[in-house]
């Protein structure tokens, strides 16, 4: 294998391919990144068996061939290489990089044991969906997902395509976030994705722009961009059905400006950061105003108010600050309606639309289990 390539575009697919070398894995060959010249292009692949990375550059090759070299020296070198476009020749079991006056010799890892890769097949479901509209359907739900392994079918993001409509629904079974987007396909397919394999994608969506392609498939789904690819394999098991845990009707209906409610909720829930489970946050409602108070007498107290606005019986009710904080985040928009019966049940968050206080961004929602004081 011998080849030359330009140093900017080299170096970028090498650390955009590192995203997925196997850190703590069992078998070496994970921990390297796979190269491979054919026709004048470059084809950096790695995986840990969950998710795989494959993207391709152009280069003037010499001659093809194959290598694997390992992960983490890979990335210390590209990432100090100078300005200078870079020259690869492999020897035996060593490749020799040339940048400018720079000059490393990288001790290979034998290649055939590197695994097959996952790639996606001509059968595969497709759907192309604007970059950033994904990107921010996967900020919205992904952080809902658990991050406990003994429940592994809540570690993931459950992705349905049904009637021209792509949702997408995480849960911890203490909140729940769903969001839809338009889908421009007709087949109804439901797939659970591992949250860090959606991180991942939006990732590279918000890098590289443009569009996300998805083809999603009964063992795996891959996100596609441009020359990029991420496949990640499936969850196996029965996302809940948490339609039947959204609310019929809301007694109270109650608006306040997000980002106020934000900053206020992080500054009363100081004085329970010294516990190990987090000081539930109050919120007494009335008619004009939210009152936030947490803590106890043996750690110490915080209360603070903000102008809210309240439909319904005034209420008291708590929650989990870290869960309250995250909710508020995704929801993005100016101001938040929050749908409430009473303090034991479920609250749902949805965004509001600028202006005329009506629900704005409805494909979005946010359902937070309250505190029991």
């Amino acid at each position: 294998m011998k080849f030359r390539a330009e140093r900017t575009e080299f170096a970028e697919a090498a650390i955009w391919a590192l995203r997925t070398v196997g850190q703590r894995a069992t078998l070496p060959a994970l921990s390297g990144v796979h190269l491979q010249v054919a026709d004048d292009r470059l084809t950096f692949a790695s995986t840990d068996l969950e998710i795989t990375s494959e993207l391709s550059i152009s280069v003037q090759a010499e001659r093809d061939g194959v290598a694997l070299v390992p992960g983490r020296l890979l990335g210390d070198v590209v990432r100090n290489l100078p300005q200078a476009a870079v020259s690869a020749e492999v020897e035996g079991d060593v490749l020799h990089l040339v940048c400018g006056r720079a000059r490393f010799d990288l001790r290979l890892m034998p290649v055939e044991d590197f695994p097959e890769l996952a790639r996606p097949t001509e059968d595969a479901t497709l759907a192309v969906i604007k970059a950033e509209e994904f990107a921010r359907m996967v900020h919205q739900v992904a952080r809902a997902a658990s991050l406990d392994d003994a429940r592994p079918v809540l570690t993931g993001v459950s992705l349905e395509a049904a009637k021209g409509n792509l949702t997408a629904a995480a849960t911890d079974s203490y909140r729940l976030a769903v969001r839809t987007v338009p889908w421009d396909q007709t087949a109804e397919t439901t797939v659970l994705v591992p949250r860090r394999a959606l991180e991942e994608a939006r990732r590279s969506a918000d890098q590289l722009g443009s569009e996300v392609r998805l083809l999603l498939e009964p063992s795996q789904v891959t996100f596609a961009f441009g020359d990029r690819r991420l496949t990640t394999r499936l969850i196996e098991g029965k996302f809940p059905d948490y339609a039947q845990l959204l609310p019929s009707s809301s007694e109270r209906r109650l608006t306040v400006d997000r980002a106020d409610l934000m900053e206020v909720v992080r500054r009363v829930a100081v004085v329970g950061e010294a516990n190990t489970t987090a000081t539930p946050v109050t919120l007494h409602l009335t008619e004009d105003s939210v009152q936030l108070t947490s803590g106890s007498g043996e750690v110490g107290q915080a209360e603070e108010a903000l102008p809210g606005e309240l439909e319904g019986e005034p209420l008291d009710i708590a929650f989990n600050p870290r869960y309250l904080v995250d909710g508020l985040d995704a929801v993005g928009t100016e101001r938040v309606l929050f749908e409430l019966r009473d303090e034991l049940k479920p609250a749902v968050l949805r965004p509001l639309a600028a202006g005329d206080g009506a629900a704005g961004e409805g494909d979005f929602l946010y359902l937070l289990m309250p505190v029991r004081l």
